[in-house]
């Protein structure tokens, strides 16, 4: 038996956001419905949700967009427009809340988000990988590339967790 073996450490950040994750985004199914339910939180009216494949979606909304401001914490953990204090979850009237859908899905997944907001001449669209968006600030899109709302796509799900990748594969799954 190795001397090591059997030791308490504290696992790194990155290794905990991964098993986090995974556990948020059991499936490709979770996570839809995650973005579902972000949506309907947003005020839509109509969602799209596209799967090509079980390691591929996205899910199209018409909701009231995000704010240019927030892009940047947008799949940070824990980042939520919908509560402030503890006390706000004894009121809460959303889906969801805790702010871990999409950083998850940013852990295991590559991300990208388009959005506009009502009224805005111009969307933004971003790019996020464990966490943290990924150009130095969001790219601007046409009024006509992007109607109000946000569309988030999710590609390559799973390509940093091949045991759990795997399972997608196999068969009864």
């Amino acid at each position: 038996m190795d001397a090591e073996q059997g030791v308490i450490v504290k696992l790194p950040p990155d290794v905990v956001n991964k098993i986090a994750a995974g556990e948020v985004v059991q499936r490709p199914c979770h996570a839809v419905k995650e973005l579902i339910e972000n949506a309907l939180d947003a005020g839509a009216t109509a969602v799209t949700v596209v799967a090509p494949r079980a390691t591929a979606f996205s899910v199209r909304d018409n909701g009231h967009g995000v704010r240019f401001s927030d892009m940047k914490r947008l799949c940070e953990r824990f980042t939520t427009s919908k509560l402030k204090t503890y006390d706000d979850l004894l009121s809460i009237g959303t889906f969801g809340f805790r702010g871990e859908a999409l950083a998850s899905m940013s852990y295991v997944a590559k991300v990208k988000v388009s959005t506009r907001r009502q009224g805005a001449l111009h969307g933004h669209c971003a790019c996020y990988q464990d966490g943290v968006m990924q150009a130095p600030l969001p790219a601007l899109m046409r009024s006509d590339e992007r109607s109000t709302g946000t569309t988030v796509e999710v590609d390559d799900l799973y390509y940093n967790l091949p045991t759990r990748r795997n399972t997608l594969c196999a068969p009864g799954t």
